[in-house]
């Protein structure tokens, strides 16, 4: 159904002109109130679509939004008629637009950054509290009203227990870019707290460098920031923030390092030396601030991180080995790459990073994708220095797998550096015939 200027819509609102035509169901309208209930400027969204599928999902945002009155975090539904034709509802006229308004604004201001992820943290977080979770958030879905953000457009959102999830596993409802992984798998259909978090992620990346969210380039964000934006935006739902409060308090850290509040750098100095004691004197490490370290230290600056790594005990590297700590790793070697590849150190220190790395290598209930990336960084550290006892190290744990699935990812290191010293291993003494092929291959 196409409505037109001067239209009167349920025998009430005059249709005054087009607001915006970014709707996914159908423009939102300026209207007039004929009953002269409403004095301040209002606007009307309705459902151009036939689809029962979407008149389901417009029904279902009118109702959610109705469930949020008088929330001042959330746009705020004045009137509705969701069995009129076309159904739809009422809402305040946000004069200053939504959150891409602000980019200009927030550029290089990052006090007034912080306080706007805040404010759309702060958003989400009234739905979260009533296990509520948007399923499409993005710059767009936020409304500036004035000093103050609120959230919007429910279309996609899903309240506990839901009865009217969509009925059509094959239709695809979001936006391209911000989705996570899990909603292209059935996973839209059973949503949680990490797949808002993702969103809020791509959303931040886009506010602050304007560019496609679909890869996350970190060229224009400071280290810090950008290593949240990460982690939020993980394929793997588990590594994510699990909660918006995690978030928050990852983004505090990072803005009180990029603005300078707090001294992070004694305080990640501080951990290590209380860790790195209790391990001396007591034989044993407190998990939670290994875990607080770890934290710290992914929010530092690129210098100050190979700084550290360079002064990192060798304890440290067996600790991460622990259950409670595997998990952690994958971050870890992300910093300890940095370092690496600096070169920031004399040619004896790959050796070193070779023992460090085997430390990793060798627990097999790390990952084998992870361990891959440990020897590679070992191998790495080898060939830029030049250090035949790295080189030595390295070949003796590529000659101890004995699994086919560490094998692959073995073979596939091997055959990105044909012209290494790998070359030089010989075949028979390998255990594992995947890397047996691919060794053979670089040195026909």
């Amino acid at each position: 159904m196409h409505i037109k200027d001067g239209d009167i819509i349920d025998e009430r609102f005059e249709v005054c002109g087009t607001c915006s035509e970014a709707g996914g169901m159908g423009p939102i309208l300026h209207v007039k109130d004929l009953e002269e209930e409403f004095e301040n400027e209002i606007v009307l969204k309705y459902c151009r679509e036939e689809d029962e599928e979407y008149i389901k999902r417009f029904r279902r945002e009118a109702r959610l939004l109705t469930e949020f009155a008088r929330n001042s975090k959330v746009v705020q539904i004045l009137h509705h008629n969701v069995n009129y034709d076309p159904p739809y509802f009422v809402m305040p006229y946000y004069a200053d637009g939504d959150l891409t308004n602000l980019a200009e604004e927030l550029e290089g201001d990052l006090q007034r950054q912080e306080e706007i992820i805040n404010s759309m943290i702060a958003c989400i977080a009234e739905l979260h509290s009533q296990e509520v979770f948007h399923r499409d958030i993005k710059p767009q879905n936020f409304l500036c009203d004035g000093d103050s953000l609120v959230v919007s457009d429910f279309g996609l959102g899903m309240e506990p227990n839901s009865t009217s999830r969509f009925t059509s596993s094959s239709m695809f409802w979001g936006t391209q870019g911000y989705l996570p992984p899990e909603f292209q798998r059935g996973g839209f259909k059973h949503a949680d707290a990490s797949g808002d978090i993702f969103m809020l992620g791509k959303t931040i990346y886009v506010l602050l460098t304007r560019q496609n969210p679909t890869y996350l380039v970190d060229e224009d964000l400071p280290a810090p920031l950008f290593h949240v934006i990460e982690r939020s935006c993980d394929l793997d739902k588990k590594r994510r923030y699990q909660t918006l409060s995690a978030l928050k308090q990852a983004l505090g850290l990072a803005f009180d390092v990029m603005l300078n509040r707090g001294g992070w750098i004694g305080e990640v100095n501080q951990l290590i030396a209380t860790i790195k004691d209790r391990l001396i004197n007591e034989g044993k490490y407190k998990s939670s601030e290994v875990i607080e370290f770890l934290e710290k230290l992914s929010l530092l600056e690129h210098e100050d991180q190979v700084r550290i790594c360079l002064d990192l005990d060798k304890r440290i590297f067996v600790i991460l080995t622990h259950e409670k700590l595997r998990g952690h790793v994958d971050d870890f070697l992300k910093i300890y790459k940095e370092m690496v590849e600096s070169e920031n150190y004399g040619w004896t220190f790959a050796e070193t990073i070779a023992n460090n790395m085997e430390k990793f290598f060798k627990e097999k209930e790390i990952p084998p994708r992870t361990r891959g990336k440990a020897l590679e960084l070992a191998i790495e550290a080898a060939i830029r220095m030049n250090r035949f006892a790295a080189m030595d190290t390295c070949n003796a744990m590529i000659t101890s797998v004995d699994n086919d699935d560490m094998g692959v990812h073995i073979a596939a290191i091997i055959q990105d550096k044909p012209d290494s010293f790998l070359s030089g291993i010989e075949p028979s003494q390998c255990k594992c015939d995947s890397i047996r092929a691919a060794i053979r291959a670089i040195k026909e």
